[in-house]
């Protein structure tokens, strides 16, 4: 089931479209008491730019030019063109064109797969409707994600530290003779003790010692090496993203205002009074002597 829609998203756009563009994302989070990078999200998403100033289709311009050969080429000198030769059953049997849709003869991992959306069942269509595709919203789940994962792996550390170790016992056997005592009968019929020297496995020695799973701490510490060396490469990758975002904010914002500032200059000279009037003078005959 998808996530309702946040109200304060529209009344994002609604506080950045009166402003013409020029308040600041940073304001309008605090105004609506969000980060300023999930304002930024919702700006790239529902593309306010284009609400205001309206996308004008892109033209694909003429073809472009494929010149042939160079003058003086003679790599295909002696071929006609043409069909085959008359007799000839190369591509017998062959109805040629691809292979038929949804072939999956070739997929092996999944990892190349042809996503087609005819072949998709409907969770996977559901699902595919709901994934979020901002980049900046991705880093910071990958962010998130991978601290999880360095947070577990520190306690794997922890619990490996703190006592649980193994035992490594070192039996050491060896053949050696041995006295036993039998209990013989004598000619008289009497039973008496005689030692009999036998050959068999004694043990010699045992050896217990209580260490720790050193290569254990060691795989794990190596691993999480390498998911810190990532979450640092998506941290600089959000500040970069960041950092281009409000660059071209300041942008657009010194676009406005410089638009402002000529729309003023033109009110200014075209507002100036301008006099029409016309004096006429007057002057009576003799009135010069």
């Amino acid at each position: 089931m998808a996530r309702p829609r946040d109200p304060r998203r529209d009344e994002a756009f609604r506080l950045w479209k009166e402003s013409s563009g020029t308040k600041k994302l940073k304001d309008i989070a605090d105004e609506l008491g969000v980060s300023s990078s999930t304002v930024r999200k919702w700006k790239a998403i529902d593309k306010w730019e284009d609400k205001i100033k309206g996308s004008a289709p892109k033209s694909n311009g003429s073809a472009p030019f494929r010149p042939g050969a160079p003058i003086g080429n003679k790599n295909a000198k002696g071929n006609k063109g043409g069909n085959a030769p008359p007799g000839n059953e190369n591509a017998k049997g062959n109805r040629g064109g691809a292979a038929p849709k949804g072939n999956k003869n070739s997929v092996r991992t999944g990892e190349y797969e042809t996503i087609m959306w005819d072949f998709l069942n409907e969770d996977e269509r559901q699902l595919f409707g709901e994934i979020e595709t901002d980049p900046l919203y991705q880093i910071d789940l990958t962010i998130r994600e991978l601290s999880l994962r360095k947070r577990r792996m520190m306690q794997r550390i922890n619990r490996i530290q703190n006592g649980l170790s193994e035992k490594q016992r070192r039996v050491l056997q060896q053949m050696r003779k041995v006295k036993d005592i039998v209990q013989t009968p004598d000619k008289n019929g009497l039973v008496k003790p005689v030692p009999v020297m036998n050959e068999r496995l004694v043990v010699t020695e045992i050896e217990e010692t209580e260490m720790r799973a050193i290569d254990d701490i060691l795989n794990i510490e190596e691993a999480l090496t390498r998911v810190t060396d990532k979450r640092l490469k998506a941290i600089r990758q959000k500040y970069d993203m960041i950092r281009l975002m409000d660059e071209h904010e300041l942008k657009l914002r010194g676009i406005y205002l410089s638009n402002e500032t000529k729309q003023a200059e033109l009110e200014r000279l075209t507002a100036r009074p301008v006099d029409n009037s016309v004096n006429i003078t007057i002057t009576r005959k003799g009135d010069g002597k």
